[in-house]
């Protein structure tokens, strides 16, 4: 990794242009286990941005290039939440995507542009964008050119379909990578279409290409080699359902919606509860937990019987469409309703209790805002403030890894556009003032 004399970020001496606790925080030490690590992010929108988030999480000091010539439409809409009406530097979903970076703001198209890009690439251990292939390169920033600064240097590129193939240039988000990978097939009902997917889709294809990059960057710590990564969004998304691919393989065509079923359990469904019974009033149980529905999942005979025991519904243990898994299995469509019948009169987690108690795989389908004000979610640390500068303070959810030795934290919110790139040009790289100067006039700063 790059020494600490090139890596030194403490407040002191060159201060950013957006003096602040903001800038200042950003620029402390960090923690996590990637501490030390420098990242230069050339995402945008949502996967992209997700996934560089994640490293910075880890403690990479992540520097996202931005430009007032090509805004992230994140931080003037969003595709899951529709447009936006406040300032760029204000988009909720921009802000939740983007914690503890740095903002530098370039015009790629100009040469001091570049040549800033090429200045960070000596300093940085990975760099990852989520471009279509091959747009880097036309910049003459792509991985062969940065390679030629920095030979150790970890490239991810997290591209729709990948950097080869007849495909490699379609256009991609949430929607068309699910599609893509088959799994929008494969979910819904079995008589009704295949449901479009949205904004997991991005984080699940940006955590992806995350852990690429914590991958080349421990390669490069064991050889000191860099290397460049082509992630595939779509088969980042892919890789979350085999069994189809087995299904395929084995049996020569494909696998078939199921909604909440299972190939080979039942019941093994989503049940309504007595907080359903009006469709705006939601029961309120001893925990808080505003939920209608209870997710069972019966594996074996013996989790069967502890549920018919919990359920009162003793009787249907010797009806004879029910007594083996596959009979089960076959006659489902009839057992839900039955088993509805009884859930309909619960609440949903005091249910659920009694059926973990018992042996069987239960679970109530809770709402966001349970999970918040949950206890166990309480208890292990809780939402995070943030206050980014020209907004509210909002909460955002910590990192789900809790690392005894080297916390993952948040430790700032995202930048404002731009905000730290006097900071980076000064501190990070050791520019002059009279340069960065000359750089803004020339309109590289853009």
């Amino acid at each position: 990794m790059t020494t600490t004399t090139e890596r030194t970020n403490g407040a002191d001496g060159y201060l950013p242009h957006h003096v602040g606790h903001h800038s200042l925080l950003r620029a402390g030490p960090r923690r996590g286990p990637l501490a030390g690590t420098r990242i230069i992010d050339f995402t945008w929108a949502w996967a992209g941005p997700y996934g560089a988030m994640q490293v910075a999480l880890l403690g990479a000091e992540t520097i996202k290039v931005e430009s007032a010539t090509r805004i992230d439409h994140s931080r003037q809409r969003s595709l899951a939440m529709g447009s936006f009406t406040g300032g760029v530097n204000q988009a909720p979903m921009f802000n939740e995507v983007n914690l503890n970076k740095y903002s530098i703001q370039l015009n790629l198209k100009t040469e001091g542009a570049k040549q800033i890009i090429r200045d960070l690439a000596r300093t940085a251990d990975g760099a990852i964008d989520n471009f279509r292939p091959g747009t880097l390169d036309k910049l003459g920033l792509g991985y062969d050119d940065l390679r030629v600064i920095n030979p150790e240097i970890v490239m991810v590129s997290a591209s729709a379909l990948g950097a080869t193939g007849p495909e490699r240039n379609y256009t991609g988000y949430a929607p068309t990578f699910a599609a893509l990978s088959g799994l929008s097939y494969l979910s819904g009902e079995p008589e009704e279409p295949p449901v479009m997917m949205g904004g997991s889709i991005d984080l699940r294809a940006g955590t992806a290409a995350a852990l690429a990059m914590v991958a080349g960057l421990h390669y490069r710590e064991r050889t000191g080699r860099g290397q460049f990564i082509d992630a595939s969004s779509s088969e980042a998304i892919g890789m979350h359902i085999p069994e189809e691919f087995l299904h395929v393989d084995l049996l020569g065509r494909d696998g078939h919606r199921l909604g909440n079923g299972h190939r080979a359990y039942a019941p093994h469904d989503v049940f309504r509860c007595a907080s359903m019974r009006a469709p705006d009033a939601y029961a309120e149980d001893h925990k808080g937990a505003r939920t209608g529905w209870l997710a069972i999942a019966c594996r074996s005979d013996a989790e069967w019987h502890a549920l018919c025991a919990c359920s009162g519904l003793d009787h249907l243990r010797d009806d004879p469409r029910f007594r083996t898994g596959l009979k089960r299995w076959k006659h489902r469509d009839e057992l839900k309703p039955m088993i509805e019948a009884w859930t309909s009169e619960q609440s949903a987690v005091e249910t659920a209790e009694t059926l973990r108690a018992a042996g069987v795989p239960a679970a109530a389908s809770v709402w966001g805002s349970d999970i918040h004000h949950s206890e166990n979610f309480q208890a292990r640390g809780g939402a995070v403030a943030v206050r980014p500068p020209e907004t509210q303070s909002r909460e955002v959810l910590p990192p789900p890894w809790k690392l005894s030795e080297t916390p993952a934290e948040v430790v700032s919110p995202a930048p404002r556009l731009g905000e730290d790139t006097e900071y980076v040009l000064g501190r990070m790289l050791g520019y002059e003032q009279e340069r960065i100067g000359e750089l803004a006039q020339q309109g590289a700063l853009e």
